[in-house]
């Protein structure tokens, strides 16, 4: 009998801790409805962030201050990422919303995507780093939504809505 209740307690926890997440398919689409998505990853020695299509790609290294400012990003052709181009050092918000504004006109849906491997950077905090970009989203693009990602080896393994 104590097998019996300990099974189907087990199948409940299971069937519930399942239930509290968004599923695979789930988080899919929820990425595919960001318009800009924002990948923050630890990359040893670089400290200039990269945008790519509609992502910009962050290293752990520009944000240990705490600081989102100055800012160094360089935009990459997506077909020739590869190739040389300008830094641009954006020094405030306002900055920031016309830079992106330029790349990605009108984007009201925001994806934060934290890296399985940024825990390697000292100093460097996941929840900081959130925080960061979620504020300027929220500040500078009223009636925006922002969703955080989980990444693991890839592949995106958690979802959740900020705003």
């Amino acid at each position: 009998m104590k097998k019996m209740l300990l099974t189907l307690f087990s199948a409940a926890a299971v069937c519930f801790l399942a239930a509290c997440g968004p599923s695979a398919l789930e988080i899919k689409e929820m990425s595919s409805e960001c318009e800009l998505n924002v990948e923050i990853r630890y990359v040893q020695n670089d400290s200039i962030a990269l945008f790519v299509g509609n992502t910009i790609y962050v290293s752990t290294a520009q944000l240990v201050s705490g600081n989102l400012y100055p800012f160094s990003v360089s935009t990459r052709d997506p077909m020739n990422i590869d190739g040389r181009a300008p830094t641009d050092v954006v020094n405030s918000d306002a900055e920031l919303a016309a830079y992106i504004g330029k790349r990605v006109p009108g984007a009201t849906h925001f994806g934060i995507v934290m890296g399985d491997n940024v825990q390697n950077e000292i100093g460097f905090e996941p929840a900081e780093a959130t925080n960061l970009f979620r504020g300027f989203f929220e500040k500078n693009y009223p009636g925006s939504s922002t969703v955080f990602f989980n990444e693991k080896n890839g592949e995106l393994i958690s979802a959740k809505k900020l705003y």
